[in-house]
């Protein structure tokens, strides 16, 4: 019985958005409706199963783990914020120095070709 209302919910969820495109004569309002109204259905008939339980229990336990999270005040955010911006800068200059030292070891040094 729950692979049957699991399938059946697919289907709603398949039709819904066939009769989106089947309908495209309708005004956009009512074929979005027609989805949401799919996708409504689809969801309360998923709930009925265990696997539609499960997915909402785990639903609410993220709900309580994101109330838990502590936001960086504005001064953390800049700091953090400001140090990426150095270590981007200082990161990128050494890439620069490599590349120009590495350009300038094959092209002048090892094959003795100026002016590139």
């Amino acid at each position: 019985m729950q692979n049957a209302k699991i399938v059946t919910a697919m289907l709603i969820v398949g039709l819904s958005v066939a009769a989106y495109y089947y309908f495209s004569d309708l005004i956009q309002v009512g074929r979005v409706g027609i989805v949401v109204v799919g996708m409504v259905v689809a969801g309360g008939l998923m709930l009925n199963t265990e696997v539609g339980q499960s997915a909402w229990a785990f639903v609410k336990g993220a709900n309580v783990e994101r109330q838990k999270v502590v936001w960086p005040t504005r001064q953390e955010a800049l700091q953090v914020t400001l140090m990426v911006i150095i270590l981007v800068i200082i990161l990128g200059l050494m890439m620069w120095v490599f590349d120009a030292l590495s350009f300038y070891a094959i092209y002048d040094l090892l094959l003795k070709v100026r002016g590139l």
